[in-house]
């Protein structure tokens, strides 16, 4: 029996993307049923004692560099050992580089440093994605999440193009088309973050991170809070992390803060999933993405994408969405007020993006991952 190890982040290592994709795809995987394949999934956790004496950052840093590694040397032959993140590649140098597979979710920090997006590298990642890149080069297959992530790493990060494969991520089923109970519980959400139930609602799901393009979204708010007929009820929710310090004066300048509502983070998806549907729009004007979760989530729930002219977005709303250029303020402004102001038409964005979102499963996932797994099988024969 052939043998699959995925090698997920060291716990606690702040991803949540990347804890839902392997939970999902070892899900997945294991659902397939293949009895050719075992698969088998490893835990690594920061020392508690090196925790208390040097910190949650340097206990986390220990496991991933030095404890991880060494454990994954302890461990018997596997057919394919498959690093689940890139912020991990440094794993791939402790497997078998014939039978190492890693999963590049996108090179966001690479394309800051080098200048091609109007964003500052972080310090720290800028000297260090250089060398996951290096890590990746060193495995048989890399798995990319988009066809815009493929050609990012042949084009900006000199992957040979031949070792590359494109697996989509999937959508749980708990992100649905609103049900029975959608008036009720819309109005519970709004109810809760304290928003006037005749609200035109536009949702923003969004990380601690700039190239999720706030900015934007903020000069949008206050340019729809002046159209007639539609201003006075706009209202945006936001779902995730905090504004940072630079959007909150932003917000106070504009004169908009009492149109926005923000819901911190909200888990698990259970709970996320009727924030989606309570909005008449969501709203996703971000500068880069690697895939675009979030706007996968919307359209599986049923509301209408307003999103990005760049990578991969496009590529994942399809005809479902409608796609902006991120520094396009008034454009943004304009095509989030025809969803907004026009029950028609959002009714009919909201049944093409449940049709587009119903292409992304994780059983497709799990199959176009499984089908790498077969190619490196075949080659180590």
């Amino acid at each position: 029996m052939n043998r699959a190890v995925l090698l997920p982040n060291v716990e606690g290592f702040p991803s949540e993307s990347m804890v839902r994709y392997a939970r999902e795809l070892t899900s997945a995987l294991r659902a397939l049923g293949d009895t050719s394949w075992q698969f088998d999934s490893m835990v690594t956790a920061p020392d508690p004692a090196l925790e208390r004496f040097a910190g949650a950052s340097m206990a986390s840093r220990h496991a991933r560099f030095i404890g991880y590694p060494q454990k994954i040397r302890r461990m018997a032959p596997a057919t394919v050992w498959h690093t689940l993140d890139h912020s991990h590649a440094n794993l791939a140098l402790s497997t078998p580089a014939s039978r190492s597979v890693i999963t590049c979710h996108d090179i966001i920090p690479l394309l800051a440093a080098k200048g091609m997006l109007p964003m500052k590298a972080d310090r720290f990642t800028k000297w260090t994605f250089p060398l996951r890149i290096h890590c990746m080069k060193r495995c048989a297959r890399i798995i990319a999440i988009s066809e815009s992530t493929r050609r990012n790493l042949i084009e900006i990060a000199g992957i040979p193009e031949e070792k590359i494969r494109v697996v989509y991520y999937g959508v749980n089923p708990t992100f649905r088309p609103p049900g029975s109970s959608h008036e009720h519980e819309r109005a519970d959400i709004l109810l809760q973050q304290g928003i006037p139930l005749d609200s035109a609602v536009i949702l923003h799901v969004a990380t601690a991170t700039r190239y999720k393009n706030t900015p934007a979204l903020l000069r949008a708010l206050k340019e729809l809070s002046t159209r007639p007929g539609l201003g006075p009820r706009v209202r945006l929710l936001r779902v995730g992390a905090d504004f940072f310090e630079d959007e909150k004066e932003l917000i106070a300048k504009l004169g908009i803060g009492t149109r926005i509502h923000h819901a911190g983070k909200i888990f698990p998806d259970t709970r996320l999933a009727p924030y989606y549907r309570a909005a008449d729009v969501f709203a996703f004007p971000s500068l880069w993405e690697g895939f675009g979760w979030p706007a996968l989530e919307a359209m599986a729930c049923g509301t209408p994408v307003v999103t990005s002219t760049v990578a991969s977005l496009p590529e994942v709303v399809g005809n479902a969405g409608t796609c902006v250029a991120p520094e396009d303020t008034p454009g943004l402004a304009s095509a989030l007020e025809a969803v907004l102001s026009d029950p028609a038409n959002r009714a009919v964005r909201s049944n093409l993006a449940i049709a587009q979102a119903a292409k992304f499963t994780w059983d497709q996932c799990a199959r176009g991952t499984l089908a790498v797994y077969d190619e490196i099988a075949r080659e180590c024969q």
